[in-house]
Parts: C-alpha cells; sequence; structure tokens
C-alpha cells in the first residue's frame, strides 16, 4: 500500500528534519545529555521550523515547478496507418485533449498527498505537533 503519491514522500523528510534541528539547538543549549521533558520541548521548536520550511518548500518548489499544471494527452487511432522511413507502422497518435463544448485544451493539476492528506495542509499538520509538544512539555517542567 502506497501512503503518498508524488511528492508527498518529502513530508516525512520534513518531519526528520524538525526532529533533527530540535536536537541540534538541544545541544547548542548544552541540554542535549539531559533526561526528562526539556529535550521535546526542543524538539517542538524544531518541528516549528521545519514546518515553516516545508510551507516554502511546497509554495515556490512544489507547487510552481514540480505539481504545475500540464495539458492532458490521448492517444487516438489514425485514420490509415503511416510507415516511418525506418520500416516502423505508425498506427495511433498522441494529441492534446480538447473539452468537446468549449473547444479549449483540458488542463490537469497533480497532486502531491501523503496518508491522502495534500502536501499544502502539511505544514500546519507539523507546526501544530510542535506546539503540541512545546505547550505539554513547558506545562510538565512548570509543574514538576
Amino acid at each position: 500500500m502506497i501512503i503518498w503519491s508524488r511528492w508527498g514522500i518529502l513530508a516525512f523528510l520534513f518531519i526528520g528534519l524538525g526532529v533533527g534541528l530540535g536536537f541540534v539547538i538541544a545541544s547548542i543549549f548544552g541540554l542535549a545529555k539531559q533526561s526528562g521533558p526539556i529535550v521535546p520541548v526542543f524538539i517542538g521548536i524544531g518541528f516549528l521550523l521545519s514546518s515553516v520550511g516545508l510551507f516554502f518548500f511546497n509554495r515556490y518548489v512544489v507547487d510552481r515547478h514540480l505539481d504545475k499544471p500540464r495539458a492532458l494527452t490521448v492517444t487516438r487511432p489514425l485514420a490509415q496507418p503511416y510507415t516511418h522511413p525506418d520500416g516502423r507502422v505508425q498506427t495511433h497518435e498522441v494529441v492534446p485533449a480538447v473539452d468537446g463544448q468549449t473547444g479549449q485544451p483540458i488542463v490537469v493539476k497533480p497532486r502531491s498527498t501523503l496518508f491522502f492528506v495534500p502536501m499544502r495542509f502539511w505544514p500546519f499538520v507539523i507546526g501544530g505537533l510542535g506546539v503540541v509538544l512545546i505547550v505539554v512539555n513547558a506545562v510538565v517542567l512548570a509543574i514538576g
């Protein structure tokens, strides 16, 4: 079972980037070797940073270049087979699909998903997870 389509797997990469950023930030402050709820706070901060990165990556790379709209094509049979000079026989041709009512070419926009959720929503999911990690572990630190 494939759980992503097209470039949706990149959301996993940014989740891993968030965890890595959290450990890097914690080690910068010298807190990576401590046990307790302090490290998940930094992982939450890493998730927030990676969600910002995923937002801009999705907006400026995935939407503009990787998932840009393209013309739909169809294969139709030729009225008469065509024989090329090298001996190949061509019986079909690929042409742009056209809307029958308007005569305009049909354009499709591919969509990248992870767990059937479009890629454009994943920055908010990762950012929300980061906020939850920060709040819950900050409360645990404040109480105990």
